[in-house]
């Protein structure tokens, strides 16, 4: 039989506490600090990168943005209105407006005469001339206006003379006579005449 040589005074509750922050613990808390602020700094780092991405971005499409408008205000003054062409399109107009203007006389029938419109047009249609292109026929109760253009000054005075023959026209007597050449070298006239009483 054995015996036990060797006696254990120490006891449990004589052994020295463990303290809470040991060395070892606390490397092990700043090695996780450590890592947790790498973690950060790469997260940061990307955002960044990202946000330097975006921004690169957004630069060069402001600056396509503004090559682009520059272009079409440089495309929008170089498209300006020809004046020629706004010329002829204000001539358009005022024939426009004047054929309005004469087929609403035509078609007031307020306004028409004793022989009426339709046999004024009939005998103005019957008394063409070749050299003389109407532009304007205004005819009231008391007046008519005449006004066009002719291919030589003589040819107004010679298309005038037919109104002798004509039934509505003779009894009128002409106190506006104007004449001028235009741009394109042609004669432009006004003719207006007013009812004669004593004529009749």
């Amino acid at each position: 039989m054995t015996g036990k040589h060797t006696i254990n005074l120490l006891q449990a509750e004589l052994l020295p506490e463990v303290p809470f922050w040991s060395l070892s613990r606390v490397v092990a808390l700043w090695g996780l600090a450590l890592i947790l602020m790498l973690v950060w700094v790469f997260i940061s780092q990307f955002q960044l990168q990202q946000l330097q991405s975006e921004k690169a971005l957004l630069r060069a499409t402001q600056q396509e943005q503004q090559t682009r408008l520059s272009q079409l205000e440089t495309e929008l003054a170089a498209k300006k209105p020809d004046p020629a062409l706004i010329s002829r399109l204000e001539i358009l107009k005022l024939v426009m407006v004047n054929k309005q203007g004469l087929h609403a006389q035509l078609t007031d029938t307020t306004r028409a005469s004793v022989a009426g419109f339709a046999s004024a047009m009939t005998e103005l249609s019957q008394l063409h001339h070749r050299g003389i292109s109407l532009h304007r026929v205004n005819i009231s109760n008391d007046d008519m206006t005449f006004s066009g253009l002719a291919k030589v000054p003589e040819a107004v005075p010679e298309w005038l003379a037919g109104f002798e023959d004509s039934q509505l026209l003779s009894g009128k007597s002409f106190i506006n006579f104007k004449l001028q050449e235009n741009e394109d070298k042609l004669t432009e006239f006004v003719v207006s005449s007013k009812y004669d009483a004593e004529a009749e």
